[in-house]
């Protein structure tokens, strides 16, 4: 497929066969993988694909990579760099090509993402920086501006929850913000993409978010995927490790 190509050329590697049905089919709420399967490569290449080639209208332009610690923030936003420079896609804000943003305690631009709203972007973050900002009390910067990023946030946002195991009280608030997307009318539709290799649906049952939550769908290695060598290795490896802790 096409997909592969463009995988391929921003990774060096042939995508595995979930990552290609991510690509393919509407998105789901939960992303069910092992450690170490490409989780990353997979939400980020499949909507770069469907907003930049395909031009689906119901992607929203935003990507947003919240995490529970600065040095996933750290890896991610190299990995995410690199790929987009493969593709002839990373510009700076204002390029009209695709930027990225970190969010993080201590950097000096936390706020050049909000002044080109119709620009495609990703924004990668620790979830006290961006939870606060999605909650109208965003860390580190002027008061005047909460709105912006309030609404920016939601509107045209995906988000993506990566390592939800380790977010202790953030996961029930992105939980009930989803609810609330879902239940006040927006602008431009967003979207919540749950990650972890040892994901419990049962840690979203919030009150808000309850109603929903029957109809929520997952994507999970198939048999394709588990026949492979090399995802096999990864998994015997996750449950050598889940047993030693």
């Amino acid at each position: 497929s096409h997909f592969r190509e463009f995988f391929s050329t921003a990774t060096a590697y042939e995508p595995y066969p979930y990552q290609e049905r991510l690509a393919a089919q509407p998105w789901p709420n939960f992303l069910d993988v092992p450690t170490g399967l490409g989780k990353t490569a997979a939400v980020t290449l499949a909507w770069l694909w469907k907003r930049r080639v395909l031009k689906e209208a119901g992607t929203p332009r935003r990507l947003i990579w919240c995490l529970p610690m600065r040095v996933l923030v750290e890896q991610t936003e190299k990995s995410l760099r690199s790929w987009l420079d493969k593709l002839g896609m990373l510009g700076n804000v204002g390029e009209g090509k695709v930027s990225v943003h970190l969010l993080m305690g201590g950097e000096e631009d936390l706020k050049s993402w909000a002044e080109y709203p119709e620009e495609d972007m990703i924004l990668v973050g620790t979830q006290d920086m961006l939870l606060s900002r999605a909650l109208m009390r965003g860390y580190g910067m002027s008061r005047y501006l909460w709105p912006v990023h309030f609404a920016l946030l939601h509107n045209d946002a995906f988000w993506v929850l990566d390592e939800v195991q380790l977010m202790g009280a953030g996961l029930a608030t992105t939980a009930q913000l989803e609810a609330f997307r879902r239940t006040f009318p927006l602008s431009r539709s967003a979207h919540t993409l749950w990650v972890s290799a040892t994901l419990n649906p049962a840690w979203l049952n919030t009150v808000d978010l309850r109603p929903h939550l029957p109809a929520f769908s997952a994507l999970a290695l198939n048999a394709d995927d588990k026949q492979l060598p090399q995802v096999q290795c990864r998994i015997a490896a996750s449950k050598r490790l889940a047993s030693s802790i």
